[in-house]
């Protein structure tokens, strides 16, 4: 049965599905704690309503056997279990839940919290290492992180039309739109910028595309997606981690992990936006509208005018361009290598194309000849006299003496 309590917080309190996911690994954590501890979260709200009624020694009963629980379920959250700042977002759902249904049990939170795993910078060499042996598509999203700033979400869910006006007129920087419903926390309508590196590679991309407003500028590369359907920021989240753990460039394999817990990485792809924020020499106030962060005070009075910020994003690109003016050659070759993976994928699509017309062609032989033998032993049994009976496949299975 759907826990309707449940969901009605999850309503109120939710101001995205980022944060809806979180909330409900959270109370997953909490049910199947509680179950332990043979406690029903599900009907907890019912309980307490129920209990406050019949005077106040069952309510304080109610009141102590909970406030144990989660007594206990705070201990139990803490390191090495989980990190600081997860034990915290742990806590504070459980708190909103029960201040939104009015139940008075204490939840302490942590009043130092802090993270624990850092992601360390990316380097620029390491940076243009990952960029080098990324896949065409891949290359491209990643470096228009690495310029722009954009979370994993927004660059993988990027819409023509946020980039349309700019890309189609060649004006670099290129203005990259971030309506406010596609950021966290709704700060607002913001924009980002990217340069000439990443007009560059996403003008490659797009070669030959048609686009309409509402199409993804970033296609999928597996086939069997619905459509209109697309691929996830998780599923580029693995892919980089791969590479990152391939190309050596992450440190922490060699360091020990706590039993149980999953492994510890210095490098994610979060680590783009720390890229940007740590590479481009704008002014900060600057970087975080970029970013789509929360400015505070700072909100009401930076500027919206986009020019006066696409001049300011000119002014520190050069800081955080990944490949340097200089870099040339190596662009040529990725280019080249980009056109071999593409005559190598057309190679291995026509010689599936032949190897099935072969298949097919050796099938019709084998099915002549098996009806060349059937024949002749049907010839055969009649001259001896013999009938036949056929079965549903059309082949003898049976003969009697007439």
């Amino acid at each position: 049965m759907e826990n309707l309590r449940l969901e009605d917080w999850l309503s109120q309190v939710c101001g995205s599905p980022k944060t809806r996911e979180l909330y409900l690994m959270v109370w997953d954590h909490f049910t199947k704690f509680c179950k332990g501890r043979g406690k029903d979260s599900a009907s907890l709200v019912d309980d307490w309503r129920s209990v406050k009624r019949l005077g106040e020694s069952p309510k304080e009963a109610f009141l102590e056997e909970w406030q144990d629980v989660i007594r206990a379920f705070n201990t139990w959250l803490k390191p090495p279990r989980y990190a600081p700042l997860t034990v915290k977002n742990h806590l504070v759902g459980i708190k909103s839940f029960l201040r939104y249904w009015d139940i008075p049990l204490k939840v302490d939170l942590p009043k130092h919290c802090y993270v624990l795993y850092h992601n360390r910078d990316i380097k620029k060499e390491e940076l243009k290492k990952i960029l080098t042996f990324a896949s065409p598509r891949d290359r491209v999203i990643w470096l228009i992180m690495a310029e722009s700033g954009m979370r994993s979400d927004n660059a993988t869910n990027l819409k023509y039309f946020q980039i349309k006006e700019d890309f189609e007129a060649a004006r670099i920087p290129v203005k990259i739109s971030l309506p406010s419903a596609t950021l966290k926390d709704h700060v607002g309508d913001r924009f980002t910028f990217i340069g000439y590196e990443g007009f560059r590679e996403l003008a490659n991309y797009l070669h030959g595309k048609k686009l309409g407003p509402n199409d993804y500028v970033f296609a999928s590369e597996k086939q069997g997606l619905c459509k209109g359907e697309q691929f996830t920021p998780a599923s580029l989240s693995v892919k980089f981690n791969r590479l990152v753990q391939k190309l050596g460039i992450d440190y922490s394999r060699g360091k020990r992990q706590e039993v149980g817990r999953p492994k510890l990485k210095e490098i994610r792809l979060h680590g783009l936006r720390k890229y940007f924020r740590n590479n481009h020499g704008a002014d900060s106030s600057y970087i975080e509208f970029w970013l789509g962060h929360s400015l505070g005070v700072d909100n009401h009075y930076i500027s919206r005018d986009v020019e006066h910020h696409r001049k300011k994003y000119a002014e520190g690109y050069e800081s955080l361009r990944v490949f340097e003016t200089g870099g040339t050659d190596l662009r040529g070759q990725l280019a080249e290598r980009d056109k071999e993976v593409r005559e190598l994928k057309e190679k291995v699509a026509a010689k599936d194309l032949e190897y099935e017309g072969r298949m097919k062609e050796l099938q019709d032989k084998l099915e002549a000849v098996d009806q060349k033998i059937e024949s002749k032993i049907m010839i055969e049994l009649r001259k001896h006299g013999l009938t036949t009976k056929l079965g549903k496949d059309g082949k003898p299975i049976l003969h009697e003496r007439e």
